[in-house]
């Protein structure tokens, strides 16, 4: 029997949890299923905290939206970014609270987890966006309102820095990062496609927004 290929919320949601939580066997199992690479696992798991999750380790990425967009590129060689803030995605927080939408409650490791962590996480993101085009495809009662969210929200919280992150990543010397970077960058492709902009005014006057985004 032929499995049915993923939806793009079930790819959302693996992508997310890349992003959350260290490799296990069975994930780069698939990888090599798939896509016939090989990754050993105890190097996949300490590139995993090494770029993500310590910004002692001289590898670190920060994966925060906030500090992605404020990049500056260095005679073409070097990024330089500034420190992540606590309250660096504090803009996310009616867009999650609109939908019931807690990171905090995300099955993230430790070092990704608890009450100070800027909300604009990649996996957040990527997890909230996951559990909005669910719905819209499961066709359930809110599923017009959350098509329109989804497209609004891209727009205004998915810009270039996704992009910057995924070439980063995916050039950081990793192989598992690499193939992480490319399911991220096949997710962002295809939810831009699916959902084109709206103006964001229509969700404010059909109550799903109380104010425009800034």
């Amino acid at each position: 029997m032929r499995v049915p290929d993923p939806t793009l919320s079930q790819m959302l949601a693996a992508a997310a949890a890349m992003l959350l939580r260290p490799p296990e066997a069975g994930i780069l199992a698939a990888l090599a299923a798939s896509d016939g690479i090989e990754i050993d696992l105890a190097r996949a798991r300490q590139d995993f905290y090494d770029v993500l999750c310590v910004p002692q380790s001289g590898r670190y990425i920060s994966p925060y939206a906030h500090v992605l967009s404020h990049g500056h590129l260095w005679d073409d060689t070097c990024w330089n970014f500034p420190p992540p803030r606590y309250d660096g995605g504090d803009d996310l927080a009616e867009w999650y609270e609109a939908v019931g939408f807690d990171p905090l409650q995300l099955d993230a490791d430790p070092m990704l987890r608890g009450p100070h962590r800027a909300l604009d996480q990649v996996g957040f993101i990527f997890a909230y966006l996951a559990g909005l085009v669910a719905s819209e495809e499961a066709g359930q009662p809110d599923s017009a309102a959350a098509n329109g969210v989804i497209s609004v929200f891209l727009d205004t919280h998915l810009g270039k820095w996704i992009d910057r992150f995924c070439t980063l990543l995916g050039d950081c010397g990793s192989p598992y990062l690499h193939a992480v970077a490319g399911a991220l960058a096949d997710c962002t492709e295809m939810v831009r496609a699916r959902y084109p902009a709206v103006t964001a005014d229509l969700l404010v006057g059909h109550g799903v927004l109380r104010q425009p985004p800034p």
